[in-house]
């Protein structure tokens, strides 16, 4: 997805500001490469006013449907003498970040602008999406890593007290909320990656937050489901602003005192590990009335806090909208798609639905600040999470509860995800293939690409032992490419041990060994490995990966095996078992089980070679390894 910029600049504080009619701002295009002086259209009354009118869910103040859309023409065409002017976009560009310094912008709802057409601007139109998020700088950014394995927390609370209004406030729907996370979350193990805050109080929330950080178990995902309350102090009425309303356990005859956005952020700034991703599903949880206030609303102070996604909404949001959000959002997000992608996507959706889910196209906001390298990240998280989706229906083709056992859809939707991948991939490795300079990477993206196509033919496999179909055709097929991929990494970087070892492997299960003379890629293979331990053992590091590799070569060795050979293999699995527990690397257990189990129950099948000598076909000693690795 390729970016531009705009920003926003003033002198003065930038933390606190009035918006005013007719202000100047500095507003740059790009790298400071392009720089105009902007005016602000109206003031802050005028805006507030315009926009409580229509887009407020009180029936009382809100008008017809062709008011409220005359007012977002209105305020659109207002805005846009604010804004860049669309023809100075590239047309290749499909994400604008808008640094929003000056804090009283953020009140600015940049998010309801329509095009010339009279369209929203920020819409999927004919295939072509142009996605908003938004960010400001900070003296510090805090490194967030993108996580490889998600841990959520879902917080949903409601008080027993009555709102400012004095009327009740109205039940949530925590429980569409939580069976969206869990289907979302269905390939991992809900019960571990998933924890339910049932109704706290805030100080509940924020001891357990700091709980889970001080025993090293932080979350990597927050997602908040409660209303939002105006905070009014009558002993100081400046001092107003939306907060959080999260349950209470004071007298209910007390005044209820919402959670306001100052303790969201110091909340956040005293955990020693940032979550990756905060939702708050929460009406005005990003809404910003009250310019003297630098803490502004829960969103902004915890994007400000260093997390560096966060989601919100900046009006009103409904029961349907939010339903929607955290059922399309978290469903792609776990399948390592791109954020800005999907929240462009949601918009479209809440816009074309929009009798049913009326504004909250504008309502959702995002504040967002990714790595330079996030695309890249992306696609190694894209195959991770991959082989979780595989390795749960893997498992699941195991299960006697017929209920468990995937259909015909469950294989579709597995095997199309990993073609984006495969697709994403090609893209990434023909660029840099020739690339000197970009060796590391293109050995890493074709070892992934040739991955990406093993697990394409096991889920064709695993399709054909469920459905009791023929795949061996398709098998045969992706387990050509994944060969071809891992001989390029080889020959690239006869070091590699790893994609060598790997092309061996394939190219004795389809041709009966490779194209050279057989020795001269196993002894490759076997010297990278033993240099590889050598110099880690130097360094005191325990290696891992160059003993799973020493292991399957020693298994797949043609000219005969005796004891000696049998107690090395032996040998070499508990070295990797016990390096892998000492570095706390589980993973590499499982991932050479994994590829053990391939050749017992999958390659032992007579449509692929195995030669007679090797101890891979030997069914007992190979599952005497299996066993090993269980250790």
């Amino acid at each position: 997805m390729k970016s531009d910029k705009i920003e926003y600049i003033r002198f003065d504080d930038l933390s606190t500001g009035i918006l005013m009619g007719n202000k100047p701002y500095i507003l740059s295009h790009g790298d400071f490469c392009s720089l105009q002086e902007v005016r602000t259209p109206m003031g802050q009354i005028e805006l507030l006013e315009q926009l409580g009118e229509q887009l407020r869910y009180d029936s009382k103040t809100s008008g017809t449907a062709m008011e409220k859309w005359e007012t977002i023409k209105k305020c659109s065409d207002q805005i846009h003498s604010l804004f860049l002017g669309l023809d100075r976009l590239p047309n290749d560009i499909s994400h604008l970040e808008i640094y929003l310094n000056p804090s009283e912008l953020a009140l600015i709802p940049f998010e309801l602008l329509l095009n010339d057409s009279g369209q929203p601007l920020f819409v999927n139109k004919n295939g072509e999406q142009l996605v908003l998020t938004r960010n400001f700088r900070r003296n510090t950014i805090k490194y967030v890593p993108t996580p490889s394995k998600p841990r959520v927390l879902f917080v949903h609370s409601k008080p027993d007290h009555k709102n400012f209004l004095g009327l009740p406030f109205p039940d949530i729907p925590f429980k569409d909320h939580e069976q969206s996370l869990k289907y979302a979350l269905r390939h991992w193990n809900p019960e571990k990656q998933i924890t339910v805050l049932d109704n706290p109080t805030f100080e509940e929330f924020s001891t357990f937050l700091y709980q889970a950080d001080k025993n090293n178990e932080p979350f990597t995902h927050i997602h908040i489901l409660a209303h939002g309350s105006l905070l009014l102090d009558h002993k100081r009425p400046s001092n107003f602003e939306y907060g959080i309303a999260f349950h209470s356990k004071e007298p209910l005859d007390s005044p209820y005192k919402p959670t306001t956005a100052k303790e969201i952020k110091i909340l956040f700034e005293l955990l020693h590990t940032l979550p990756y991703f905060v939702n708050y599903m929460i009406c005005d949880g990003a809404n910003f009335t009250n310019g003297t206030k630098p803490d502004r609303n829960p969103v902004q102070a915890t994007f400000k806090a260093g997390v560096p996604i966060v989601i919100g909404s900046q009006f009103p949001l409904s029961v349907k909208g939010s339903n929607k959000i955290t059922k399309e959002l978290y469903k792609r997000l776990f399948r390592a798609e791109d954020i800005r992608t999907i929240l462009g996507n949601i918009r479209t959706q809440l816009y074309a639905g929009e009798q049913e889910y009326h504004h909250d196209w504008i309502s959702l906001v995002s504040y967002i600040n990714l790595p330079h390298n996030y695309e890249f990240q992306l696609l190694m998280l894209k195959m991770e999470y991959q082989l979780v989706i595989l390795n749960s229906i893997r498992n699941s083709t195991l299960q006697t509860n017929t209920e468990a056992i995937p259909s015909k859809d469950d294989f579709i939707r597995a095997k199309v995800q990993i073609e984006e991948s495969i697709n994403d991939l090609s893209a990434q490795v023909k660029e840099i293939e020739y690339q000197k300079s970009k060796e590391e990477a293109f050995l890493e993206n074709s070892g992934l690409l040739a991955s990406a196509f093993k697990r394409l033919a096991e889920i064709e496999y695993r399709e054909s032992l469920v459905l009791d179909g023929d795949t061996t055709t398709k098998q045969k097929q992706y387990l050509n490419e994944a060969k071809k991929w891992y001989k390029k990494a080889a020959d690239r970087n006869l070091s590699h041990h790893w994609s060598i070892v790997q092309y061996i492997s394939l190219a004795t299960l389809l041709d009966g060994g490779p194209t050279k003379a057989k020795g001269d890629y196993w002894c490759t293979a076997r010297l990278a490995a033993l240099t590889e331990i050598d110099a880690n053992d130097a360094l005191d590091k325990k290696n891992i990966w160059a003993y799973g590799s020493l292991l399957e070569l020693y298994l797949l060795k043609t000219d005969g095996y005796d004891n000696d050979l049998k107690t090395q293999i032996i040998h070499l699995t508990e070295q990797l078992v016990s390096n892998a527990k000492i570095r706390n690397n589980p993973e590499a257990i499982v991932a050479t089980k994994y590829q053990l189990l391939r050749y017992k129950d999958w390659w032992s099948c007579p449509e692929f070679i195995i030669p007679e000598g090797t101890l891979v076909k030997n069914r007992d000693f190979l599952q005497l390894v299996i066993d090993r690795l269980d250790c």
